[in-house]
Formats: C-alpha cells, sequence, structure tokens
C-alpha cells in the first residue's frame, strides 16, 4: 500500500533508476547513463540534500582538474540541498544552494509515491535540459539501510 506521508518520505534513499521519457515519441533515455549513483537525504523539519553523479564518470589526471576536466565533471553531476513540502502526492523542492546557480530560489514540483522500501519520483511534464523536447523524469529509489560505523577514541 502507498504511503504519501512525512513520515514515509524521511530518510536516506540510494537510487536504483533514473529515466527521461519523451511525451511525444514515448522515447526512454538514461541521461546519466544506465547506472548512476545518488543519495538523497530527507530529514523530518524538512530539509533536503543530494547528489547525483553519472555513469561513466571519472576522476581527472591530476590533483587540480584542467579546464576540460572541470567541465566535464559539472556536466556529470546534479546535487542540491535545500526545503522540501509535501502536498498531497506532490513533493516541492526548494533549493537553497547547487551546483547549478539558476537553481537556487526555485521550485520544483515532483509526484511521490512511498510503497515499503521504495520511493518512486516523477516529474511533472517539462522541457529536457538536453534535446527541449517535453519529457518527463522518473527516478526509483530503495531506502539505503546498514549500521553505521563509529571509529573508536
Amino acid at each position: 500500500m502507498s504511503k504519501p506521508v512525512a513520515d514515509g518520505i524521511v530518510g536516506t534513499w540510494r537510487l536504483l533508476s533514473l529515466t527521461e521519457q519523451d511525451l511525444v515519441t514515448g522515447t526512454v533515455r538514461h541521461p546519466m547513463g544506465d547506472r548512476p549513483s545518488a543519495l538523497v537525504i530527507y530529514t523530518a523539519d524538512g530539509h533536503v540534500a543530494t547528489i547525483f553523479t553519472a555513469t561513466d564518470r571519472t576522476a581527472p589526471a591530476g590533483p587540480q582538474p584542467t579546464d576540460a576536466d572541470a567541465a566535464r565533471l559539472y556536466r556529470s553531476i546534479v546535487a542540491f540541498a535545500g526545503r522540501y513540502r509535501l502536498d498531497g502526492e506532490q513533493l516541492v523542492y526548494h533549493p537553497e544552494i547547487s551546483w547549478n546557480e539558476s537553481w537556487n530560489g526555485t521550485s520544483q514540483t515532483r509526484l511521490f509515491e512511498v510503497s515499503g522500501d521504495r520511493l518512486r519520483v516523477r516529474s511533472v511534464p517539462m522541457p529536457s535540459t538536453l534535446t527541449g523536447a517535453s519529457m518527463v523524469m522518473t527516478m526509483e529509489w530503495q531506502r539505503a539501510t546498514g549500521n553505521v560505523q563509529v571509529a573508536a577514541r
């Protein structure tokens, strides 16, 4: 049974899949590769932080990235932190800091559904940043589990 309430979304989630579907042609793409990495953390007091990295993201050759490395790294990451609110099945993000300054201070509406240890988040129809076509992005998440390892003092 689905549970679209705040306590159901609170916690840390690990990305399982990320797809983008063209609403005209029906074509489904994987804009960050077929196995991107991501975590999202929702707190009970309405804060959110997330980072996505593309499947083929690689480190620069040296400790200081070249301009080309920096551009490649920028294009293979999405990250933001800020506030979120829930309104029925709507999840509305309010980024305060992000990898892309144009997101700061905006509101971004998604649709969400929690079912057990799974979270599904879909964008409302919007233009693709890659093709300009009208599309919907879908993210499937699994609740992160595991014990915290505390270093001995």
